[in-house]
């Protein structure tokens, strides 16, 4: 852009009236949620076209047909991450190396490589992350050590990186050298070819030529290996995939070294059929291909699987319920339809007021076992002229498709209020209950298109639930109380200073109640609705995104503030800061946090990073968690509502945690329950033994206070010691000498 057309730009954005750029803002942000959704949509399409292929015999974990013919191949082989820790291990593998002695699983490749191969198998892992990682297969020469005799075994390898959505597996597939004058194709065929398996195996040259096959080739094609060795695969083409698709199918093999897709081909009968197939190029130690390993499966007879693909598309898979792109659709009909002829139709948003505790403290089986429930107690609700659909986690939309007056909407809402705030009995006897807001918006008066609509009976369905209703029109809430969509205003409240914080004091519970550090509580005060509960924005801003910048925002301000405690005489104190999952997976996370500590001058030691249970146990599952470089720096680890989950401390411990945070629905009952105080006791305890120290939060009594001390808890923290203050009251309270608490209903 030249100099006047960039000074003209500039000039008319500064033209633009506020109200348009917000306009445009909400806009976009609207895009952003809706290629999220669609994101989310095909990456359900593709897990679930993966498991329709598997039913025709692919191994459960990948639409890789190669991964499916491993363990009945190859006797011996090891499964890696990236830096050669072991997790998994074939039984021949675990014969050999482990001697019937403990799993391979959680040891090091290393430990059983010869000296003089280290230097080549780190090079390998470096290729198989680095730039320019493609998929094919490594083939080399392995000397490995046996555990018994510690005699060195040479073994011819392949090595296969496998990608999934969330890791990087390492297949080792080794085979103890017959000959070491064969050539690398034999030796392939040595590892492949030497047992039965049901997807059919061809290897060739790295000019294409057949060099064998096995006999499940031979079964799905009619061709033999006599038929076909020395032969081009082409003569497998049934015509209808052009050169286009040729062309496409070898540039992309080329360049990322792995395909896998669906070809039509033709058997020796001249049947037409359908196989899903898998082509891998091998490579030596120089880089030059040496061949190809094709595996496949004929999948010929899938229309039931193809039709459950097209009901997917439009269909939640949990419920069953439509899902919101066949809403949308049904829409758009339900709108040409009331502006033709004249009449109105409603839209019922409802939403599930405690279903995320639910699914925080029994975990999301039982969650999803509530959502399947509600989803057959919402059916019972509606006309058979209406439709049901799930358009989000525990979010439901109703279209009142027919004529409908403003008595029909109130009628059916009060009979989904009355079905969903009966009592839930789940399978293994737990009783839970719920809550409900339903937001309601009428054709044409609250919105004449899809979007519209949809948006203004969320917001409703949000004023409801503010307000403390249980069911609003748009139109009345917006008249009422103006009603903000918040998942669009939260990424607003940073830029116009809407957010603040408090401080709650973290102590001894000796007779000292010696100030140790004080949690961050993140709190918004939207200018048109007030205070905004966390319970309400915060999980809309881990569904949208938001909360990655609320939380660096919620670091920055948080070590600003301590600075300026530490400047007016606070004596040291740890700052207790809770994060997400969220804000984990930002590959910056590290560097961000490393850096707001350094400009702020804050020792790395006075940060406590508190993660929910259920997300330290997803970061101890994946092995990958960023949390150790943290750690590293000197920041601590705690893990938030522990209890509340279903971990363990042994599980806990390999993460190295700092401090627990005992639930504080143990702390509440802790004076009244034997049980509870068992635990409490237990958990002290066994942390300490580990070298942990515990927290109790929700601490309201002075017996309860008493109680934890002789436990051995090391602080607490609730309204008997200190209510959440903001920064200057907080320093105010702080630095008096002495103080007492003050017994707290």
């Amino acid at each position: 852009m030249n100099t006047a057309a960039a000074t003209a730009a500039v000039a008319v954005k500064a033209a633009l009236p506020r109200r348009n750029l917000d306009a445009l803002q909400r806009q976009l942000f609207i895009y952003a949620q809706d290629l999220r959704d669609l994101m989310e949509q095909q990456t359900l399409l593709q897990q679930r076209y993966q498991l329709v292929l598997q039913s025709h015999g692919r191994n459960t974990q990948s639409a890789d047909v190669l991964l499916g013919a491993i363990p009945k191949t190859i006797e011996q082989y090891f499964v890696t991450d990236s830096q050669g820790e072991i997790v998994r291990a074939s039984p021949g593998a675990q014969r050999v190396f482990a001697s019937g002695g403990p799993e391979l699983k959680g040891k090091f490749i290393w430990q059983f490589i010869h000296w003089s191969h280290l230097e080549m198998v780190t090079k390998l892992l470096a290729g198989f992350v680095g730039v320019g990682a493609t998929g094919a297969l490594e083939q080399r020469k392995l000397v490995m050590k046996d555990s018994a005799t510690q005699r060195n075994i040479i073994y011819d390898a392949l090595v296969m990186p496998v990608r999934k959505l969330d890791r990087l597996e390492i297949f080792w597939l080794l085979n103890a050298e017959v000959q070491s004058d064969l050539s690398d194709i034999e030796n392939q065929n040595l590892m492949l070819m030497s047992s039965d398996c049901a997807e059919g195996l061809l290897i060739t040259d790295a000019d294409g030529l057949v060099c064998s096959v096995n006999p499940a080739f031979s079964k799905i094609t009619g061709y033999s290996g006599a038929d076909i060795v020395g032969d081009n695969p082409r003569v497998l083409s049934s015509g209808r995939q052009g050169t286009d698709f040729y062309r496409s199918f070898w540039t992309y093999l080329i360049d990322a070294g792995s395909w896998t897709g669906e070809f039509f081909n033709r058997k020796k009968n001249g049947h037409i059929y359908t196989e899903w197939k898998t082509v891998r190029a091998v490579k030596n130690e120089s880089g030059a291909t040496v061949s190809y390993i094709s595996a496949m499966v004929d999948i010929t007879h899938r229309d039931s699987e193809a039709q459950q693909l097209a009901d997917l598309a439009y269909h939640d898979s949990l419920t069953g319920l439509p899902n919101r792109r066949l809403l949308e659709s049904r829409l758009t009909q339900a709108i040409a339809n009331a502006s033709r002829d004249g009449t109105n139709f409603c839209v019922m948003y409802i939403d599930l007021n405690r279903f995320k505790p639910i699914n925080d403290e029994f975990g999301h089986e039982v969650g999803d076992q509530v959502l399947r429930e509600v989803s057959a107690r919402l059916q019972t609700t509606v006309r058979q002229s209406d439709m049901l659909a799930r358009v989000g986690g525990d979010e439901f939309v109703i279209l009142l498709q027919s004529p409908v007056s403003d008595e029909d909407a109130y009628s059916i809402a009060s009979s989904v209020l009355n079905a969903l705030n009966a009592p839930i009995q789940l399978a293994d006897g737990k009783i839970l209950t719920i809550g409900v807001s339903i937001g309601g918006a009428r054709y044409p008066v609250d919105g004449d298109d899809v979007q519209t609509l949809l948006k203004n009976a969320d917001a409703a369905m949000y004023g409801a639930k503010r307000f403390g209703l249980e069911f609003s029109f748009f139109e009345t809430g917006n008249t009422v109380h103006p009603v903000a969509d918040l998942g669009f205003e939260i990424w607003k409240a940073l830029e116009r200073r809407e957010l603040y914080l408090l401080y709650q004091p973290q102590v001894t519970p000796d007779r000292t109640h010696k100030l140790r550090g004080c949690e961050v509580l993140l709190r918004w005060k939207h200018p048109l609705l007030g205070d905004v509960s966390p319970l309400t924005f915060i999980p809309i801003a881990e569904r949208n995104g938001a909360i990655v910048a609320l939380g660096y925002w919620v670091f920055e301000t948080a070590c600003q503030q301590l600075r300026k405690w530490q400047s007016g005489g606070l004596p040291h104190l740890s700052l207790s800061v809770n994060i997400s999952s969220r804000q984990l997976q930002d590959p910056q996370f590290t560097e961000r946090i490393s850096h707001i500590l350094l400009i702020n001058g804050i020792h790395p030691s006075s940060l406590e990073l508190e993660i929910s249970e259920a997300d330290a146990m997803q970061y101890l599952q994946d092995g990958r968690s960023r949390l150790s470089q943290l750690r590293e720096m000197a920041v601590k680890i705690a893990i938030d509502d522990f209890g509340s989950g279903y971990s363990s401390l042994s599980r806990l411990g390999s993460l190295s945690v700092h401090r627990l945070k005992i639930d504080r629905n143990f702390v509440r009952d802790l004076t009244q329950s034997t049980a509870a105080n068992a635990i409490c006791e237990c958990f002290i305890g066994i942390a300490g033994a580990m070298g942990m120290e515990v927290t109790a939060g929700g601490v309201e009594s002075k017996a309860q206070m008493d109680l934890l001390a002789s436990q051995g808890c090391n602080l607490v923290q609730g309204l008997l010691t200190g209510k959440p203050m903001l920064a200057d009251e907080f320093l105010a309270w702080a630095l008096p000498t002495e103080r007492q608490p003050s017994e707290s209903v």
